[in-house]
């Protein structure tokens, strides 16, 4: 019998995997190509293949099979990973019991059972009169509202938490969870959220971390003048706001076809922009833009457009997220709302073909800076001119593509009535940390061509078993320069004379598995490496040029091999004549004579 691991393996298509998250195009008979989310790119680097069932990038190296895809692109751990797998193809997996692991588990259900009763009391409470009211001014259907889980807190001290204590949750989890206090005299609980409308926080898997409470004023009555607007959960264990973006669970499928995500201020915007048809849609749920937020993001697209909100605070807040997208590579865009549309909500209510068309038509992001800056400013003045500077330059200097740099150099150049080389001269390299990509244990860029042809030869006979045969039997010798390689062929060389064979499985899916129950990530990913460089070079090729390729390969080593021959032969000669050995200085000399280059 499978373990749960093989049994998902084997049930796993990795190129219908990928393609729920990446746009694949062919790349030979069993290969598919798409351009990496794991490092800024333009031209598809990272190669998928159907018969190996595994990817890998050849610009930053990284790679693997359908579990550390799911891993890197979800920011799972192994065990997370193969439960989400497993869910997918209806594989059972044993849950991995951790101290961490279980805590975690047990906030993330007493969060999910939060999240249904807040609905149920939306739904079918006779208290809940005038949230549903709000709900429904807002415009929200029974769809929407069910689609982002919406849900009522009652105005009552302890609903919640005695429900959550009926249940079987502790008092601790209950307040671990953000969802009950302490009762400041005497014991007990109290509920967290009360008189409010309840926004599930969901992660980008779709589980529910926490929640927003927006306050229902005529619910509460007059204390709702010393509450606050909204209410967030307090961070936990599993819920960070800085590292989550509300809606990305809805919205990473949507960007896959817009080819963007666009990135509001509000919970209740992201609502309005899915009722409107655009759901490749996030907010930032009126926190700072983090980094951990863009990578986040990075993993589903390169391209984010900014909607902020039309006071000084959305400007701000758009230009810190820019920084951060700058630094990462993305390609920015913004929305400019019109005239009297305070938010994306706002512009729903009004006219939602009027936002669906914003969202298609999106502009540069320093063409909106340049639209807010200079908005009510005279551009014949010396202080507005050198305040409107102070704006765009900083922004200007951010930008890592030379060619888009120097294009709004110009445009302000032109604003401003100021010289270019003036404008030029002011801008300083940025001290925005660049964010680097690690190399592969063999990254190909980094072979010389002897190096290349031994892998390409390697990597053939991988999936060959003709190829197989010749390589390990008259096997060239390894270069120098791919000594990275001299353990994973010295185990290849091993496994294939040992004559162990496995019904229909490959040469290529006998060597990883033995080195997956070896624990050699390290050999893993130099064998995903050059079998994907083989299959890309080799599937590029008509079929009659294939021998004539291997046979210049050969060649290239053979050639190789000769010039490192006489080269040692050379130096012993001189060792020879140093020590005055006149005998082996003859033997030595009839030896090179008879090296040829080939």
């Amino acid at each position: 019998m499978l373990d749960p691991k093989d049994e998902i393996k084997q049930k796993i298509d990795i190129v219908e995997l990928i393609g729920e998250y990446l746009t694949l195009k062919p790349a030979g008979t069993h290969a598919f190509k798409a351009v990496c989310p794991f490092h800024a790119e333009k031209t598809p680097s990272l190669h998928v293949s159907s018969d190996r069932q595994i990817w890998h990038c050849f610009g930053c190296g990284e790679g693997g099979d359908c579990l550390s895809f799911v891993m890197k692109m979800e920011g799972m751990d192994f065990a997370e990973a193969l439960m989400h797998l497993g869910q997918k193809v209806g594989v059972e997996v044993k849950r991995f019991a951790t101290p961490q692991g279980n805590q975690n588990l047990r906030l993330s259900e007493i969060n999910e059972l939060a999240a249904r009763y807040y609905q149920k009391v939306l739904e079918q409470s006779s208290g809940a009169q005038e949230a549903r009211a709000y709900v429904q001014k807002r415009g929200i259907t029974s769809e929407l509202s069910t689609r982002f889980g919406l849900g009522y807190a009652m105005d009552q001290w302890d609903g919640l938490c005695i429900f959550l204590l009926k249940r079987g949750y502790a008092q601790q989890e209950i307040v671990a969870a953000g969802l009950g206090q302490t009762k400041r005299s005497g014991s007990g609980l109290i509920d967290r959220f009360r008189g409010r409308l309840m926004i599930p926080l969901r992660d980008q898997h779709g589980k529910t971390v926490g929640f927003t409470g927006r306050l229902i004023a005529s619910a509460v009555g007059p204390d709702a003048s010393a509450s606050p607007k909204y209410l967030n959960s307090p961070e936990t264990p599993i819920y960070h706001k800085g590292r989550l973006l509300y809606g990305l669970d809805l919205a990473k499928r949507a960007s896959k076809e817009a080819k963007a995500i666009i990135i509001v201020e509000g919970n209740l915007d992201v609502v309005a922009s899915h009722k409107a048809g655009v759901e490749h849609v996030v907010a930032s749920s009126g926190t700072a833009l983090t980094r951990d937020q863009f990578e986040l993001l990075s993993r589903y697209t390169q391209t984010v457009i900014f909607c902020f909100d039309q006071d000084a605070a959305g400007l701000t807040a758009a230009k810190r997220g820019v920084s951060i997208a700058h630094a990462l590579q993305f390609d920015i865009r913004a929305i400019l709302l019109p005239d009297g549309a305070k938010d994306p909500d706002d512009l729903v209510q009004k006219d939602p073909m009027a936002w669906r068309h914003l969202c298609e038509t999106s502009i540069p992001f320093m063409a909106y800076l340049v639209s807010r800056t200079i908005k009510g400013k005279n551009l014949t003045s010396i202080d507005d001119k050198r305040e409107i500077s102070k704006e765009l330059l900083p922004a200007i200097a951010e930008m890592s593509d030379p060619v888009e740099q120097e294009h709004w150099l110009g445009e302000v150049s032109r604003l401003l009535s100021t010289d270019e080389s003036a404008l030029r001269r002011a801008i300083r390299p940025s001290p925005i940390e660049k964010k680097s990509a690690p190399l592969s244990p063999i990254h190909t860029g980094r072979l010389n061509k002897e190096g290349q042809a031994f892998a390409l030869l390697f990597g053939l006979a991988l999936s060959d078993e003709d190829h197989a045969r010749t390589f390990f039997e008259n096997p060239p010798s390894l270069p120098r320069e791919t000594s990275g390689l001299s353990e994973l062929y010295t185990k290849a060389e091993i496994l294939y004379h040992s004559g162990s064979n496995a019904p229909h499985h490959t040469f290529f899916s006998r060597l990883r598995s033995a080195l997956e129950a070896q624990q050699r990530d390290d050999l893993i990913g130099s064998l995903d490496t050059i079998a994907l460089l083989a299959e890309t070079t080799f599937e590029a090729m008509e079929s009659k040029e294939v021998p004539q390729f291997i046979e210049t390969l050969r060649d290239v080593l053979a050639r190789h091999f000769s010039r490192e021959r006489r080269r040692a032969l050379a130096e012993h000669i001189r060792d020879a004549e140093r020590s005055g050995d006149q005998e082996a200085v003859r033997r030595l000399l009839e030896e090179l004579n008879f090296e040829k280059d080939p």
